[in-house]
């Protein structure tokens, strides 16, 4: 035997000797959740909680020193802690479907994949499962980069008495898809409308002239393709797992940072921590100076705005619907005293949730 492959055996025996320690330890961290969830099931708590999940991924990030990036860390964590909310509860969880899709994307890097992914062909759908109580949480999207707000979304929190239970940031990066690589083959190309917008310098330089197919989502794309074996998709990486489809090429989008916002909805509301965000909707009198006013209070109270966001009133022409997040707990006395003077100032107004902020940049 070599020097070299003495080496190799004697490196392998101890990365065999730690698997079977990380194991030993795995098993034990999930007893420990176990015990975890048999002491929140009697007490009525919730199982799913965002407040702890954050906790441990700000633990770990900090503990890992490399040479693993801290990304990896948190992806080997999320399994880990999807793995033992299974064995407490299996969740249920809805999103906008189908399959493949970038919500269903949104909702595997949130939640895990020990779960019950259960796809809705609307976002009204999403919302109306959950209080029905046949989703135990449900990912919809709220607003993107560079489209703007989920109108859908935000009208359905004046339909629904749901709370935001958490948000996450997805990055929207579009991959080709399909069995042909030679791209000088190609005919055709199947994807979302505004998918295949996002991509058009790079369609135009790399396949000119191709016919773009435009589908109902780009998880539609991928089985198109899939199925008729006629051209390429654009769409998600995990559409390709999912339709068993080579990646082509990755990152096609023709403007990096594209991000969709996520929000976690349900029947409970999210723990305070030390660093949250709160949604309110609230409307005010029709007259010179009403919104001037109520943003003046949250000036006074030198509280930071994250969002503004305007829906008209379907009942009364020319008329708004305000959206606002903002930084801070319902519960931070500073916060509860805002959100009494500001509901004194509007003629509706409407508490959605207060809950652990995801930070600036996608997980």
């Amino acid at each position: 035997m070599s020097s070299a492959e003495e080496e190799l055996k004697k490196l392998r025996a101890g990365i065999d000797s730690l698997d079977t320690e990380i194991i030993s330890l795995i098993q034990k961290r999930a007893g420990f959740a176990q015990e975890i969830g048999r002491v929140k099931k009697e007490s009525g708590g919730p199982i799913y909680r965002p407040d702890r999940e954050k906790d441990v991924y700000e633990k770990v990030t900090k503990l890992s020193g490399g040479p693993l990036p801290a990304s990896v860390i948190r992806a080997i964590y999320r399994e880990m802690m999807s793995g033992t909310i299974a064995l407490e509860h299996p969740l249920k969880i809805g999103f906008l479907g189908p399959e493949g899709s970038f919500s269903h994307a949104a909702m595997r890097s949130k939640f895990g994949t020990s779960i019950e992914a259960i796809p809705q062909t609307s976002i009204p759908d999403v919302f109306r499962m959950v209080e029905e109580g046949k989703l135990d949480y449900g990912v919809v999207p709220v607003e993107n980069s560079t489209e703007g707000q989920v109108s859908s979304t935000l009208d359905m929190f004046l339909e629904t008495d749901l709370s935001v239970y958490s948000e996450l940031y997805q990055r929207i990066s579009f991959s080709l898809l399909g069995f042909e690589t030679d791209l000088s083959l190609v005919k055709k190309i199947y994807g979302i409308r505004i998918g295949n917008e996002q991509c058009r310098n790079w369609i135009s330089a790399n396949l000119p002239g191709v016919e773009v197919v435009d589908t109902s989502s780009t998880a539609m794309a991928a089985k198109l393709v899939s199925e008729r074996k006629d051209g390429l998709a654009i769409a998600s990486k995990i559409a390709g797992e999912i339709y068993q489809l080579n990646v082509i090429e990755e990152g096609i989008e023709d403007y990096s940072g594209n991000t969709t916002r996520f929000l976690v909805i349900g029947k409970t509301e999210s723990p305070r921590t030390k660093e949250d965000k709160t949604s309110i909707v609230f409307s005010i009198p029709n007259q010179t100076g009403s919104l001037f006013a109520v943003l003046k209070t949250f000036n006074d109270a030198s509280v930071n705005l994250t969002k503004i966001e305007s829906r008209p009133l379907k009942r009364n022409l020319w008329e708004y619907h305000f959206f606002v997040d903002f930084i801070g707990h319902k519960e931070d006395p500073k916060i509860a005293e805002l959100l009494e003077k500001v509901k004194s100032q509007c003629t509706l107004f409407k508490l959605l949730g207060s809950y652990p902020t995801a930070g600036s940049f996608p997980t």
